[in-house]
């Protein structure tokens, strides 16, 4: 058995952060031997060290400051930030924190306190980190914290921006996605900046060349994602990038989050949800950095108060919240508005939640599909569009609207007793098995256990034999486990 030092280094966006930690506990808890230390700024180090995490977790933080590129000085993550200024968010961190990186790897390779520096694990959005790793020699792997599928189509419309020159007003007009072929988008299905970019020099699309060209270098990628859900697109992925390819997840899941605190909204949430009747509630949240328009958002309560149907909404900063109602009442009659942060796992997995209104953000996309809450996406950004696209088109186990009184029909359809509104959930419920079973430990040896839990063993072994370290790193669970290898990945757009 060899010890090591795993570098993890989470895009400073909630969205990005969770399923990162997420991997912290699951790799604490499969190989408690290995040292673990996560990088971030040192604005995010008071944040991280009021979680519960492992105890053994090492930190190393960055200088960041984000009043040096024209950000609000207390700009630690995406959270809050209005669109605009994470596009300059994004680059800030890309352009300032390469060099104190570098420093970073090699005063851990040098620390002789330290176990030897076995790879490092950074986000698709800090691709840069590929090439540091490279000229010093570490091993790099890359975590996805969205799925092959989406991200495919995203990379490709970026790199190449097929829709330039197109009529902004046809919303069906049907557009071929550059290296992978057979498949097309509606122009509606585009994000808001993906349509307003007019040339390879708009921010964003630097941006994501920057990832995906520096990407390459990586030596392995780790998805958040399933075999059950993407197998085709890992597979796609893995042919068209020559990087072996390992699907971990759900990694909120396989890992298992911290007990929740018993008090407090959490506790008010889930009181009001025991009070009503099974698969009878919408749950509605568009994440931690999304809003809806004011008019949507009131559009949105105020039908479904009409449908009489319960809803609770999650609005963690106070603009996410939904008008008050017309009437001139204080609340809604069939809803609660939930002002501060909700326990989504533990809502999502309430009996009484029948259906989910969300952004299609791929966090809260993996926990509905894995608790068999049908979900009903209305997308604001990023590949919101392409997650949902996802969700309804190939898995079945959704649909898609825009617009307050829309997304309110399309929740009676999906929570009705046509064909179709039960065709979704049954689908839904199908779904959730399979990635029930994906991260089950099983017993009676490897073949036993979950094909994502699987694949982070082999993610293990590979690592150890190609870091250039001796000996073999062995999973606490399961003594006789011996790596089998496994290459199956998706860069189809790049």
């Amino acid at each position: 058995m060899t010890d090591g030092n795993v570098v993890l280094f989470p895009f400073l966006a909630h969205g990005h952060l969770t399923p990162c930690l997420d991997l912290v506990r699951l790799l604490s808890v499969r190989y408690p031997h290995l040292t673990l230390t996560l990088v971030t700024t040192s604005g995010n180090l008071p944040f991280l060290r009021r979680l519960r995490l492992p105890p053994a977790l090492r930190f190393a933080a960055l200088p960041f400051d984000p009043s040096d590129h024209g950000l609000p000085p207390d700009t630690n993550t995406t959270f809050a930030l209005p669109s605009h200024l994470v596009t300059i968010f994004n680059h800030a961190v890309m352009n300032s924190l390469p060099p104190h990186f570098r420093r970073l790897l090699s005063e851990l390779i040098a620390d002789e306190s330290l176990p030897p520096l076995l790879c490092v694990i950074a986000d698709m959005f800090l691709g840069w980190t590929a090439p540091v790793a490279e000229e010093l020699g570490v091993f790099h792997a890359t975590l996805y914290t969205s799925g092959p599928y989406a991200m495919s189509i995203y990379y490709s419309l970026w790199i190449n921006l097929p829709h330039i020159g197109g009529g902004d007003d046809d919303e069906d007009d049907e557009i071929a996605i550059p290296g992978i072929p057979g498949v097309t988008v509606r122009r509606g299905q585009l994000n808001p900046k993906m349509r307003a970019a007019r040339s390879m020099d708009h921010p964003s699309a630097r941006f994501v060349r920057v990832q995906a060209e520096s990407g390459r270098r990586s030596r392995a990628t780790l998805w958040n994602t399933a075999e059950v859900i993407e197998k085709p697109f890992l597979d796609a992925w893995s042919r068209s990038s020559d990087q072996p390819v390992y699907a971990v997840g759900p990694l909120f899941s396989a890992a298992g989050r911290p007990a929740r605190d018993d008090d407090g909204l959490a506790a008010e949430c889930l009181a009001w949800l025991d009070a009503q009747a099974p698969r009878s509630v919408v749950y509605v949240s568009f994440g931690s950095q999304n809003r809806l328009p004011p008019k949507e958002a009131a559009e949105l309560a105020t039908a479904l108060d009409k449908q009489g149907r319960p809803f609770l909404w999650a609005a963690p900063t106070a603009d996410q919240a939904p008008p008050p109602p017309e009437t001139g009442e204080s609340g809604w009659r069939s809803g609660m508005v939930a002002r501060g942060w909700v326990p989504q796992v533990d809502v999502l997995g309430h009996a009484a939640v029948g259906a989910f209104v969300s952004h299609g953000g791929w966090n809260s996309t993996l926990e509905s599909l894995r608790f068999g809450v049908p979900t009903v996406v209305r997308p604001i950004e990023g590949e919101q569009f392409l997650n949902a696209k996802l969700l309804t088109e190939v898995l079945g186990a959704g649909a898609e609207a825009v617009g307050g009184k829309e997304v309110a029909e399309a929740v009676a359809e999906v929570m009705g007793e046509e064909e179709r509104g039960r065709e979704l959930r049954r689908r839904a419920r199908e779904i959730a098995e399979g990635l029930a079973a994906a991260v089950a430990e099983g017993s009676g040896g490897s073949e036993a256990k979950g094909a994502s839990l699987r694949a982070l063993d082999e993610f293990v072994q590979y690592v150890m034999r190609h870091s250039g370290l001796q000996g073999e790193v062995v999973n606490e669970t399961e003594q006789n486990f011996c790596g089998a290898g496994h290459r199956n990945n998706f860069h189809g757009a790049v």
